[in-house]
């Protein structure tokens, strides 16, 4: 056990140090994301000058808007690309191989990748927070149920994104399936507008899926609107879809590998 989780430091930290190597992505990562937060807040500012819509007021939306460019920051930057060039270029057969289980050796690369968009976070964090001046969370119970939240994202993202990527050995192809997850995540998430602004039935089918967790989530436990029975509602259902995903996603790569296609060699 001691020498498998040596493995998955390893790899982690081969991630990290690889994005590491690229300080550009950091800048580029801060300008855009935060570029776009700054819209964002503009915008709501606008909104809600009058009032509040669906139980949002500026107040409230301020700190919504944060959580959502530090969850977009750690799901968007973390490099997916490796996982499915694996698949596509043929290092898959290797892979096989190997005595390492592949599922998780790429979810420890993948969370390493993750962790490196650290940095990014806290500066767009702390500049927003300078500026917009945002409340705090509902109580320090909330924060901490936040926080886990937080966490859990890491590995909700990986079983989303590696489970998406396995769809490479039928599509041969992985720029659409990338386009296609992180525009239904941005949308279900809660990352574009609040799912409480969407009519009922579509917010139904927004928690009918991973999605909802990886922003409205965090912030409606942050934000109080819902009790400590509902948080943790919310964190059970969220470790239940990490769980789901990762199962799921090792019964599609059985099935996948029983017949590889390499192609240029």
């Amino acid at each position: 056990m001691t020498s498998a989780f040596a493995v998955d430091r390893a790899f982690a930290a081969i991630a990290f140090k690889r994005r590491l190597a690229y300080k550009a992505q950091w800048v580029v990562a801060l300008v855009l994301g935060g570029g776009a937060m700054l819209v964002s807040m503009a915008m709501w500012r606008e909104l809600l000058a009058g009032g509040a819509l669906s139980g949002y007021d500026w107040d409230s939306m301020r700190a919504y808007i944060i959580i959502g460019f530090v969850t977009a920051t750690v799901v968007f930057g973390a490099a997916d690309w490796q996982v499915a060039d694996r698949i596509l270029d043929g290092h898959i057969a290797v892979d096989l191989t190997k005595p390492v289980d592949f599922q998780r050796a790429r979810a420890a690369e993948y969370i390493g990748s993750m962790v490196s968009t650290v940095p990014t976070v806290l500066v767009g964090v702390l500049g927003a927070w300078l500026l917009f001046d945002p409340p705090g969370p509902a109580t320090p119970l909330a924060g901490l149920l936040t926080a886990v939240s937080f966490v859990l994202v890491f590995p909700l993202a990986f079983g989303l994104t590696y489970l998406t990527v396995l769809v490479c050995f039928w599509t041969k192809r992985y720029l659409g399936v990338m386009w296609l997850r992180e525009a239904l995540l941005g949308f279900f998430s809660g990352m574009v507008i609040p799912l409480a602004f969407m009519p009922s039935w579509l917010q139904a089918v927004a928690w009918a899926l991973p999605f909802p967790h990886f922003t409205t989530t965090p912030a409606a436990i942050y934000l109080g609107r819902v009790d400590t029975a509902g948080a943790l509602g919310l964190l059970a259902a969220e470790a239940a879809w990490t769980l789901g995903l990762w199962f799921g996603a090792r019964i599609v790569f059985n099935h996948a590998v029983k017949k590889v296609t390499v192609h240029g060699g």
